[in-house]
């Protein structure tokens, strides 16, 4: 092969690897656009699960007084049905000794 050959053998492959230059330009073009998305994408998922850890230690302390508030609750319920007893024995007795001693209640 002369020298002649060889330039022009160069100059044909310069033009036809031209447009896959291009088009190579354009990918990396497009992967650093992604590249780029991708890293912020990242920072937002990191401070979503910093919010969310936040969120979650909120949400346990809220548990510990919820759990303290039923415990509560459930004495409070526990002392009305002890109250109620309590007042149906009494409202018995006392309708017991008004009959015996023919009392008519007024009210």
């Amino acid at each position: 092969m002369s020298d002649s050959d060889v330039k022009k053998l160069r100059a044909f492959l310069r033009e036809e690897i031209k447009p896959l230059k291009e088009e190579l330009e354009i990918i990396k073009h497009k992967v650093g656009l992604v590249s780029s998305q991708q890293t912020v994408d990242s920072l937002r998922i990191e401070k979503i699960k910093d919010q969310v850890s936040v969120m979650n230690e909120k949400l346990d302390s809220h548990t510990e007084s919820l759990v303290k508030i039923e415990a509560i609750l459930e004495g409070y319920a526990d002392m009305y049905k002890v109250n109620k007893e309590d007042n149906q024995r009494l409202k018995q007795r006392v309708e017991r000794i008004e009959n015996q001693l023919a009392i008519t209640p007024q009210g």
